[in-house]
């Protein structure tokens, strides 16, 4: 791990939220349906801050490890930040295979590329993740 970067959409506070439901008595989470097109909008500033503190460009990075929420979110994300199909292959396969698995979501993407057995030593990596609040996360890491 090398580095983290973080972005709170504050003019979508609202939008990735957890509601008190009084009727059944627990939290339920609400996602408003733009929450793609916000995350797809932030996540470039987020991850460019992220890469140019450390003197890198989105063309350095190998291997991009990305929250699995919804298939709207990825390609949002992913032409956002001109990725192709093959960068997010890992996060669209958890996608199809287990669903949203929330911001853990990434850890099963990073399970199947150290499965594949791809990564070289000195390869740089993003990790990025959302939540509630609209915040992205990223972290900048290298093998």
């Amino acid at each position: 791990m090398l580095d983290f970067a973080s972005r709170i959409v504050t003019e979508a506070f609202d939008a990735m939220r957890y509601d008190w439901d009084d009727n059944q008595a627990r939290f339920s989470f609400f996602l408003d349906p733009d929450i793609p097109y916000v995350v797809g909008a932030n996540a470039g500033e987020v991850v460019d801050r992220l890469l140019i503190r450390n003197g890198l460009r989105r063309r350095d990075i190998a291997h991009w490890l990305v929250h699995s929420g919804g298939k709207k979110v990825i390609d949002a994300v992913r032409v956002n930040l001109g990725l192709t199909r093959h960068d997010v292959r890992h996060t669209t396969g958890v996608l199809r295979d287990y669903g949203n698995l929330s911001s853990g979501s990434f850890l099963f993407s990073y399970g199947r590329l150290a499965a594949e057995d791809i990564a070289e030593p000195g390869d740089y990596g993003v990790l990025m993740t959302m939540g509630p609040g609209s915040t992205i996360e990223t972290a900048l890491v290298q093998w």
